[in-house]
């Protein structure tokens, strides 16, 4: 008598299934794997460098935060519930109908005018900040602006 053994086969929808969790849990890694390498989001892009970040930068740390307590502080600059509701005007005038240039160019003025305002006062204070530096001072943290460049804007860890 031929004695037939019964072997379970996995059915081939497991099969399948498996194999495409097998080659999603594998591109997940590979996009971990590639995103840890190359340095996270911003490797190789530094924030943009917008005139004031080389200064600010360089400070040593107790002015830098002056300067930004400074202009925290200044109670004439808007604050973000007078910026979010310039956003909230913007979108509202987006949203309008008929669409009204006019509307959306008076947001735009009134951001630009409050940007202006809070450039003026953080130069303020900087240039407060730096007068106070002695001669030997201003030569190390005009060192440390220019290392700033070099680096495009990024902090070395760990220093001031």
């Amino acid at each position: 008598m031929d004695s037939e053994t019964k072997t379970r086969r996995c059915p081939l929808w497991v099969k399948i299934v498996l194999a495409l969790s097998l080659a999603v849990n594998l591109c997940i890694a590979g996009l971990v794997a590639g995103f840890i390498l190359r340095g996270g989001p911003l490797a190789g892009r530094a924030p943009a460098m917008g005139y004031a970040m080389p200064y600010v930068l360089a400070l040593p740390r107790d002015l830098r935060r002056e300067v930004f307590g400074a202009v925290r502080n200044d109670d004439s600059l808007p604050d973000r519930r007078a910026r979010r509701e310039e956003y909230r005007d913007m979108i509202n005038a987006m949203r309008a109908t008929p669409f009204d240039v006019a509307a959306v160019e008076a947001v735009l003025l009134r951001q630009a005018e409050g940007v202006s305002r809070v450039q003026a006062a953080a130069q303020a204070a900087w240039l407060e900040a730096v007068t106070s530096l002695s001669d030997d001072e201003r030569a190390a943290y005009s060192q440390r602006m220019e290392e700033a460049l070099k680096r495009n804007g990024r902090p070395k860890k760990g220093k001031d």
